[in-house]
């Protein structure tokens, strides 16, 4: 009854005293991981690459302030040089000493009014394509800045417009109380002057309205406007034929519909150009207070990365050695099951992996690398990657008939995983197929679930539990079947 137990532990103790009368081994297996995430961790600098610019703005030209260029530039970009000789600035681009050049036109007023788009030319020698991708996107923002600070200029001057008008307003105003409350000395000739002044101004406040916010009722204004424009018209013809009696009750209502517009007027006066061009502004909020340093961000990727690294390469090399030995041979005539040798190599490994794991973890805390999460649930995560990743490893010595095949396959899912885990790269960034392979990956679930543990205090989905279960099963099924051939042949 316990002899397929006693001897599964048989190999649990060869396996450990294998790897203990190593001490080279278990040094390198140790401090090497550990030294690699503490060069990681002081050596990433995280962010997006510093670039450098030169700026070719021609002279006289007037529609933006160089001086507010520069200021944004600067601030996506590290200002090289700010010229009108086009030639220079791309000879620094191909010497390498600029990584971006911006072209300004020259004419972007003229342009504007004919109803074209001056277009601000961005050249790049760039091969990097996600350096590229980060040159087009300051691009556009600063376009987008560009065009707001020309929006916010074009706004405060409708403004001084709108203010201009306001006292216009007025006078007509005024005027036209002093013809209700039937003052003698009425200067008919100047409220008609001041009606058609009026009149020609009533179209810069409709645009002003156009691009009013706030408080401002811009379909209210237009339709008052209209409606001031005919009552205008109407008063312009009385006047002309000395008809203004007759016109007492269209006088009122533009009096009224003018007293209505002032409110307009000031309203629009009193916003600022950047609320009126800009009603939007971002306001973010962290829930977590601040994101963690990249360092303690990619603490947990480097654990599990490590962890399967290791376990695979241990289980690679397992078996196909036993072969090599020539112990197999001894394994056939001897009472023995492959399943009580592959469950001894399992629990040695997966101790000897288990105290690396948590010398690797006490080594973190000094660096500030958080244990938000329960630390039985960290475990599990870490024993079921090692399974998982056992399950892999065996599978790959079962396959291999040597040990450097062994190596090369392991290595090549150390590459798989650096590229298509996550590790890096988001997986939802690949196409359907391969995010199905990164999902085959132990190190994929070993990530999400030590990321959620670690740095978010939260347990793992149900999903990375059964996705490491499912890999460790059919890892530990495939090396049993794939070994059991060779073994029992």
């Amino acid at each position: 009854m316990f002899s397929p137990i006693m001897r599964a532990l048989a190999f649990f103790g060869k396996e450990i005293n294998e790897v203990r009368r190593q001490p080279r081994l278990v040094l390198s297996l140790l401090l090497g991981p550990f030294v690699i995430l503490l060069l990681f961790g002081i050596g990433y600098r995280g962010g997006q690459p510093t670039l450098q610019a030169a700026i070719v703005l021609p002279e006289g030209e007037a529609t933006i302030d160089q001086e507010y260029l520069t200021q944004l530039t600067g601030a996506n970009f590290e200002l090289v040089s700010v010229g009108a000789d086009r030639g220079s600035a791309e000879a620094l681009l191909r010497a390498g000493d600029v990584d971006v050049v911006q072209i300004f036109p020259a004419d972007i007023e003229e342009r504007v009014l004919r109803g074209e788009q001056a277009a601000v030319e961005f050249m790049a020698n760039e091969i990097d394509p996600f350096t590229e991708q980060w040159i087009q996107y300051l691009a556009y923002a600063q376009i987008s800045e560009i065009n707001r600070e020309i929006l916010v200029r074009n706004a405060g001057a409708m403004q001084d417009e709108a203010r201009a008008i306001g006292t216009q307003l007025a006078d007509v105003r005024t005027q036209l109380e002093a013809f209700e409350s039937g003052t003698e000395n009425l200067n008919q000739a100047r409220l008609q002057e001041s009606v058609r002044s009026l009149r020609q101004a009533a179209g810069a406040l409709a645009v002003s309205a156009l691009i009013a916010r706030g408080d401002v009722d811009g379909e209210r204004t237009r339709e008052q406007l209209l409606a001031l424009q005919a009552d205008l018209d109407a008063l312009d013809q009385a006047l002309s034929a000395g008809e203004l009696e007759r016109e007492r009750e269209r006088v009122s209502a533009t009096r009224e519909r003018i007293s209505e517009l002032e409110s307009t007027t000031s309203a629009l006066g009193a916003l600022p150009p950047t609320v009126i061009v800009s009603p939007l502004a971002a306001s973010y909020q962290n829930m977590v207070g601040t994101a963690y340093d990249p360092m303690v961000f990619y603490a947990p990727s480097v654990l599990a990365m490590l962890v399967q690294h290791i376990a695979i390469t241990l289980g690679s090399l397992s078996l196909v050695r036993e072969r090599l030995l020539g112990a197999t041979e001894l394994f056939q005539v001897a009472p023995l099951s492959l399943r009580s040798v592959l469950v001894g190599k399992y629990l040695g490994y997966t101790t000897f992996i288990g105290i690396i794991a948590a010398a690797l973890a006490a080594l973190m805390l000094p660096l500030g690398v958080p244990f938000l999460g329960s630390p039985w649930a960290v475990a599990g995560i870490v024993a079921l990657l090692t399974l998982a990743s056992l399950g892999v490893g065996f599978l790959i010595s079962a396959l291999s008939r040597s040990e450097s095949q062994a190596v090369q396959l392991s290595m090549l899912i150390l590459l798989l995983s650096v590229f298509f885990s996550g590790f890096f790269l988001p997986l939802q960034n690949f196409w359907a197929p391969v995010r199905a392979l990164g999902q085959a990956i132990p190190l994929t679930h070993g990530i999400d679930g030590l990321l959620s543990l670690m740095l978010r205090g939260a347990p793992p989905d149900g999903t990375t539990w059964a996705a490491l279960g499912a890999i460790a099963a059919v890892g530990f099924l495939g090396a049993l079947v794939v070994e059991g051939r060779q073994l029992y042949r």
